[in-house]
């Protein structure tokens, strides 16, 4: 069984997709399912892409009694929930930040049996004026988080454990049919009675949750710079730059397109060596084949793993 898996509905341009998915790589972000809910071709393309690199794109389904967000949540976890011992349902503008040099397999390994889902508090991004050109990293950006003290950071996403919930009707809160809901440092959560989304405590020490809106409605009241962020700029950037050197080999003119949408970020011009890039094809591309297979044999050989 995988451990973790974002899922997202997509829709649009998706400028800043490329960026998302090499953060989400960097931090241990292994599987992504992307709901496909009218992409543009350029879009569909660098997800194609992708295919190989864990992210699975499906059409976005539609339904009566729902919006297509919520009709793909339902799909996933009617369909593809079993795979993954956990999963979190995001926005294309929000991040999963652990603390700099940590990745999320640690952090997960740590979540008690008796967690069925772990919300994660928000930090809100200040989007109204950008402190790079639009052909930089988002990142870099939009450099400055509202402070600690912010009553924004009491709204939350949730990562729930496979058969924790049922349906999906309020992404942040679904009602759990079993286990308890704990903050990120695993102590109970208290639900704020006053205002859906949030809780009444904030822990953003391991693991919290970027958001940058946009258009934002305005600055910030009080916002600082975000040392957390920009310590994993450099790895992002790896990321992208090992990105390119696949898809120098696969589809030049999809890096060719990338590289013209990143021209403020001179550091995607250094080359890889061969070397850094055979271990990332490896970590990426073959290392994912083999536990495909691993995981083919225990099945065949032990029966399918018994849901949580």
């Amino acid at each position: 069984m995988r451990t973790f898996a974002i899922v997202a509905v997509i829709e649009g341009a998706a400028p800043d997709l490329t960026e998302w998915l090499a953060f989400h790589r960097a931090v241990g972000v292994r599987h992504v399912v992307i709901y496909d809910n009218g992409l543009d071709p350029a879009a569909a393309a660098l997800l194609r892409l992708h295919a190989d690199l864990g992210v699975i794109t499906l059409p976005c389904p539609t339904r009566l009694d729902c919006t297509p967000k919520f009709a793909a949540y339902n799909h996933f976890l009617a369909s593809r929930a079993r795979l993954f011992r956990f999963a979190a349902f995001l926005e294309a503008d929000e991040f999963l930040v652990p603390a700099p040099g940590r990745g999320l397999d640690a952090w997960l390994a740590r979540i008690p049996a008796h967690a069925g889902a772990v919300v994660i508090n928000r930090r809100t991004f200040d989007t109204a004026e950008p402190q790079a050109p639009a052909t930089d990293l988002l990142l870099r950006r939009f450099p400055r988080g509202a402070t600690a003290e912010s009553e924004d950071n009491r709204l939350v996403t949730s990562i729930y454990r496979q058969g924790a919930i049922a349906a999906i009707r309020d992404a942040p809160w679904a009602e759990l049919v079993q286990g308890e809901r704990l903050m990120s440092d695993f102590s109970p959560a208290e639900v704020d009675p006053e205002r859906p989304g949030a809780v009444l405590g904030v822990r953003q020490g391991e693991i919290r949750l970027n958001h940058y809106p946009l258009p934002s409605p305005g600055r910030l009241a009080e916002s600082e710079p975000c040392p957390r962020t920009a310590g994993w700029t450099g790895p992002t950037l790896d990321e992208m730059r090992h990105l390119l050197a696949y898809a120098d080999a696969i589809a030049p003119a999809e890096a060719a397109r990338l590289r013209s949408r990143y021209t403020g970020v001179p550091e995607l011009g250094r080359p890889v060596s061969p070397q850094e890039h055979r271990r990332w094809r490896l970590r990426h591309l073959h290392r994912p084949q083999i536990e495909a297979a691993g995981r083919f044999l225990q099945r065949r050989i032990f029966g399918a793993a018994r849901p949580w």
